[in-house]
């Protein structure tokens, strides 16, 4: 069954790998990689960086062997969401136990749309996410650790290296990405539960000696590049600050978030998720212990993060759900082992018909078992099936970049000197054109562009121009017109239009 888990998570996968192309924010990513990859600016000091480098600095490492091809930019991102898999079924089965549970949270993490489609992706989040789980991996083993010792009344051996490991690990997770320090609060919680509210001496010391040397890292590299620390404040600059919602946002906020949730968990998990925390609900009444409390633990914090990205005027981005998904997938799986230990062994008193009845109910378990699971896997290929395309608008996708690599086969092999005049898609064009004699020429507007062909437009070389497929380019065309020069269209590709420029009355430049 884990093998089928495994081989599942990487057939949906794969064909995401070579067949998705770049999100503009992709592109970008892996421009930043391919100047660390080719030396020729090691530390970023030519580009507007605004997150933390860890995953530009792995893409640089698959470049000098795979060349210059989109999925290598890919591929650290890959390898995490394939281990991300079995890494949920280590965290369930070291918080909670039960190899039934383990599979089925490694089950939703593997058919999950959401996770299909970032997992051949070059964004920042896939990566987050595998950091995040194995930090919460490292504190569960902890959690196991200090359960079976407090039993005994003895103190944990060597807890301060699996304490520095987990900082280590969330360290490598900020170092990623800043969203990393919303976990901090359910890092404690796991630890602090697990040691049954009292952490041995110097937890959380040695835990902040892991994290500091990834903070250090990640503070001096920026301070060595710009002369100070400047990545938080282009990063809330950068989408706007952080406000609280107002009121007439909050509905289609809701609703925009509840959308994207769907690809998260499929819908048709609603009711098993329903009945999970109806079941968790009831076992919490009847036992107080450290797996309900750890149990409420994740439903809250997975119901506080999602009252934050909805209440906070944060954008509505489908790689913010992409981090509930292994929590989702524990609480499913904690769900299912509830509802499994519902079903009775006995069908008839045992009175009348003794072990007779039991025998039989112990027989009928497994299959019934294997019934809901079949079901259960069923539910679950049903929208992952079409994530394997891409065909869900989150994530990857065929067609993410508009038709930007088209329109850049067409133009990269032109001469030296050639100017690409862009607004619209200039972070692909970085990529595309890398190490090509294609300059790109970005404009605010129709009027700095025209202004700009009054003065170069005629100099002999190839001018081109890129605009949307659509009436906002309309406003562009006239003003190149009226600045004496007119426009050939020469490729069209998804939703760009590639024109190429030329005086009114003049050759049109060499070649």
């Amino acid at each position: 069954m884990w093998g089928l888990a495994v081989w599942l998570a990487f057939w949906l996968r794969v064909r995401g790998l070579f067949a998705n192309t770049f999100h503009a924010d992709e592109a970008l990513f892996a421009t930043w990689a391919r100047h660390i990859a080719t030396w020729k600016d090691p530390l970023l000091l030519t580009q507007a960086v605004d997150k933390p480098p860890l995953l530009f600095y792995m893409q640089a490492l698959f470049y000098p062997l795979q060349g210059p091809v989109e999925w290598a930019a890919r591929l650290p991102n890959f390898i995490a969401s394939m281990l991300l898999v079995p890494l949920t079924a280590v965290l369930f089965h070291r918080l909670y136990g039960g190899k039934t549970g383990a599979l089925v949270a490694a089950l939703v993490v593997a058919c999950s749309p959401l996770a299909i489609q970032f997992s051949a992706t070059a964004f920042t989040d896939p990566l987050l996410v595998f950091w995040l789980v194995a930090s919460l991996s490292v504190i569960s083993v902890q959690y196991s650790l200090f359960s079976k010792l407090a039993a005994c009344n003895r103190s944990p051996m060597n807890g301060h290296r699996l304490s520095a490991a987990a900082g280590f690990l969330f360290g490598l997770a900020v170092a990623t990405k800043y969203q990393a320090w919303l976990f901090l609060p359910l890092m404690g919680g796991v630890g602090w539960l697990g040691s049954g509210g009292r952490p041995p001496r110097h937890f959380w010391v040695y835990w902040f000696v892991g994290l500091l040397p990834l903070l250090g890292g990640v503070f001096f590299w920026e301070v060595a590049r710009t002369g100070a620390f400047s990545l938080w404040s282009a990063q809330i600059g950068n989408f706007g600050g952080v406000r609280l919602a107002w009121s007439w946002e909050l509905w289609p906020r809701l609703a925009a978030w509840g959308g994207l949730g769907g690809t998260a968990v499929p819908v048709f998990l609603l009711p098993l998720l329903l009945l999970s925390m109806v079941g968790l609900a009831w076992r919490t009444w009847r036992v107080d212990d450290a797996a309900g409390r750890l149990d409420w633990l994740l439903v809250f914090f997975v119901a506080a993060y999602f009252v934050f990205h909805w209440l906070t005027a944060v954008p509505v981005w489908d790689r913010y759900w992409l981090p509930l998904v292994p929590l989702v997938a524990i609480l499913l799986g904690r769900g299912w082992q509830q509802v499994a230990a519902w079903w009775p062994y006995q069908i008839l008193p045992d009175e009348h018909h003794g072990k007779v009845a039991t025998l039989r109910a112990k027989t009928c378990r497994p299959y019934l078992r294997l019934c809901l699971f079949l079901v259960l896997l069923t539910i679950l290929l049903l929208p992952a099936w079409p994530a394997r395309y891409g065909r869900y608008p989150v994530g990857g996708q065929p067609a993410a970049d508009g038709g930007a690599a088209h329109i850049a086969a067409v133009v990269q092999e032109a001469s030296y000197g050639t100017v690409l005049y862009d607004h619209w898609f200039s972070w692909q064009w970085r990529y595309y054109f890398f190490d090509k004699g294609v300059y790109v020429s970005w404009f605010p507007h129709g009027q700095a562009l025209a202004t700009e062909l009054t003065v170069f437009g005629r100099d002999g070389n190839p001018h081109y121009l890129t605009l949307p497929d659509t009436a906002v380019s309309q406003p562009i065309i006239r003003a190149v017109q009226a600045a004496g020069f007119t426009l050939q269209p020469v490729a069209n590709a998804g939703n760009i239009v590639l024109y190429q420029i030329f005086p009114i009355g003049g050759s049109g430049g060499k070649e």
